[in-house]
């Protein structure tokens, strides 16, 4: 046990000295801490799409694990007006850990843009978010705000490179997605 201890301890250091960085996020921002048994995530995306488009895949759930890596399976199970019960399934990894995970969702989208989450069930035992979608002159910024406790102990640090990764490589995924979108729409037209 203390041999596991300390080589948990110590994987932080040693996934940044094999110089794997903590997120492959370069246009994004994101910050994840610990507080009281809680972690929380925030991050800022700049996308060069329209405000539609990127609301078109940020709902798009029955495709979602077509485009986000770590998801296996992502389905709509009620959808009337704009709330939407979804479940998703996958398998989160970084360096050496892998986790597999499994969460259902209310989401609630709004006129303005935002999209609220809140764990209904799943591999987290409280969890909450926040999305907004923010016009600019070249595109949408994309504003993200989480709250969760996992059900699985990890270190706190250990934990929060986990989190930063896992959230830069979904919204890289989703990013990516609006601007293929985008191009095929372009294309099209021209």
């Amino acid at each position: 046990m203390q041999h596991l201890l300390i080589a948990l301890w110590f994987l932080p250091q040693l996934v940044l000295a094999q110089g794997m960085p903590a997120s492959p996020v370069k246009n994004a921002e994101v910050a994840v801490e610990y507080r009281e048994g809680s972690y929380y995530g925030s991050l800022s995306l700049a996308v060069p799409v329209s405000p539609p488009l990127a609301l078109e895949v940020l709902t798009d759930f029955e495709h979602m694990a077509g485009f986000v890596p770590n998801l296996s399976l992502s389905k709509v199970l009620a959808h009337e007006g704009r709330i939407f019960r979804i479940f998703q399934q996958g398998r989160a990894n970084f360096g050496p850990l892998s986790f597999d995970f499994e969460s259902e969702r209310q989401i609630e989208v709004f006129p303005d843009g935002r999209l609220l989450s809140r764990g209904i069930s799943g591999t987290s035992r409280y969890l909450r978010s926040e999305l907004a979608i923010t016009s600019l002159n070249d595109g949408i910024r994309l504003d993200y705000r989480i709250e969760m406790v996992p059900d699985r102990w990890l270190p706190p640090g250990i934990a929060i490179y986990f989190i930063r990764h896992e959230l830069a490589e979904q919204f890289m995924a989703l990013g990516r997605e609006m601007e293929r979108r985008q191009k095929l729409r372009s294309t099209a037209r021209g």
